[in-house]
């Protein structure tokens, strides 16, 4: 999405208005307007102007981008994905248009075809941790707990800051029974500043809420690392 300044949304807006009473054929002003809007949180009006502006310019990859982005927000995911796909025909290096669809078909459970655009993706810049981290959840959620493991560890490699990586090998580490690394890297996470119990309690419901959709005992330990304290 464009830059806008968020602290003076309205005053972007009129400045476009202006420009535009100047130059009504202007599509980069109407790209602009669109992410002012989307920035506002009028997503109507967002699309609205990134219409016009591939009216004005059908080529413009990412305006496409952007108006898919403000689909996924208004939860019309078919609408979304043809933008996605527009922008990539387009621009074959169009990254965040891979990344958003890889986020829209995740959303519809279609992890393979999530999977698939991570990859894409990757392929283009292969050292961006981003999408190594992404698939590797895409891979969790799909049951492919080793291949998760695997993005994990390259997303860490690339970035040993990133905490939310550790925190999710942490728990695909769970459903391998790989204790001690589970241990090690939710404990890494909760140094980092990761509020693990709050992540793991957006999975699952508690730790016996766990035990029963897997089928795995956690250790005690682990259980209570991962169980919000007594009050």
């Amino acid at each position: 999405m464009a830059s806008v300044d968020k602290g003076d949304l309205d005053n972007a807006i009129k400045d476009f208005d202006k420009v535009l009473q100047l130059r009504p054929d202007d599509a980069e002003v109407y790209g602009k307007r669109g992410a002012a809007y989307f920035n506002k949180g009028d997503f109507d009006n967002a699309i609205k102007n990134f219409d016009k502006a591939i009216q004005l310019k059908p080529d413009h990859a990412n305006v496409y981008y952007d108006r898919g982005a403000t689909y996924i927000i208004k939860g019309d995911f078919d609408n979304a994905i043809k933008n996605f796909d527009k922008a990539i025909q387009l621009d074959p290096y169009q990254l965040n248009a891979y990344n958003g669809r890889a986020v829209v078909y995740t959303i519809k459970g279609d992890f393979d075809n999530a999977i698939k655009n991570y990859t894409e993706a990757i392929k283009l810049p292969p050292d961006y941790p981003h999408f190594y981290y992404n698939r590797g959840n895409a891979y969790n959620l799909k049951g492919d707990f080793d291949n998760a493991i695997k993005d994990f560890d390259k997303a860490i490699h690339l970035n040993s800051e990133d905490a939310k990586a550790y925190n999710n090998r942490g728990k695909v580490w769970l459903h391998l029974q790989e204790w001690e690394k589970a241990k090690v890297d939710l404990t890494t996470a909760k140094d980092m500043g990761v509020d693990i119990i709050a992540a793991f309690h957006n999975d699952y419901e508690d730790v016996e809420d766990f035990e029963q959709k897997t089928g795995i005992q956690l250790p005690e330990d682990i259980a209570t690392l991962l169980t919000p304290p007594q009050s």
